[in-house]
């Protein structure tokens, strides 16, 4: 059993939120690799499923600090603090109570690890990226949610980093997530790969649409397989 399912399962599985088991873990590793040459940025935290992906992933590794963007209102706020507080990750997360766009001009340290699940209109997915990508540090890590079947995302990720030359190893984690590391320049083989995987994330898409459309579930152990292939092959 791995780390992930052992110590962060138990803790998210009561949290509302929209995240495959893989994003999750994905967040968590990620999160935990981070040395401290920047801090982890999280626009979009709702009630802290992955905010509390990304706290346990930090308290493994170094005790990062995490940046939660998000207007955080009314009562989602209180579930908010509740189960980060649960998680024991309360001193090292710090909310900012705004707008992702608004937030993103007063905030000025480096970033070594941005995840993205705020706004899904596309205008504003390209202001986040223009405002917040900018931020990461060489070698830092993005890692975009609703890639798939959210027009918004899709469309601006497909653009600007499945065809950009600023990123490499690039993969698709099953459910929606796009992650990706900033570079100053990739190479040839990079983009290569990310074509690739952009066609892997679009015939997901496509055949997971074709299944919803006719109303019936796969049976469980194809979609394992299924989810088992989808990493393979990347």
């Amino acid at each position: 059993m791995s780390d992930f399912a052992r110590t962060v399962k138990p803790l998210i599985a009561d949290v509302p939120g929209w995240l495959t088991d893989e994003e999750g873990e994905a967040l968590y590793e990620l999160a935990k690799q981070c040395s401290g040459r920047g801090v982890i940025v999280e626009i979009g935290s709702w009630k802290g499923k992955s905010t509390i992906c990304l706290g346990l992933g930090s308290r493994a590794g170094n005790d990062v600090r995490i940046y939660a963007v998000d207007p955080h209102a009314d009562y989602r706020f209180g579930d908010f603090k509740d189960n980060v507080e649960r998680a024991g990750i309360a001193d090292l997360v710090t909310p900012i109570p705004s707008l992702s766009q608004s937030a993103a001009a007063d905030f000025h340290e480096p970033i070594e690890l941005l995840f993205v699940d705020g706004s899904h209109e596309e205008a504003l997915v390209r202001e986040d990226f223009d405002k917040w990508v900018p931020k990461v540090v060489d070698g830092g890590w993005v890692a975009f949610h609703d890639t798939t079947w959210t027009a918004g995302p899709r469309r601006v990720v497909g653009e600007r980093v499945y065809r950009s030359r600023e990123f490499k190893e690039v993969r698709f984690v099953v459910g929606s997530t796009t992650v990706a590391r900033k570079v100053a320049r990739n190479t040839l083989a990079d983009r290569g790969r990310a074509r690739y995987v952009l066609g892997v994330k679009t015939a997901f898409w496509l055949g997971s649409t074709a299944v919803k459309k006719q109303r019936r579930l796969l049976p469980a152990s194809v979609e394992r397989f299924g989810r088992r292939v989808l990493r393979a092959i990347q």
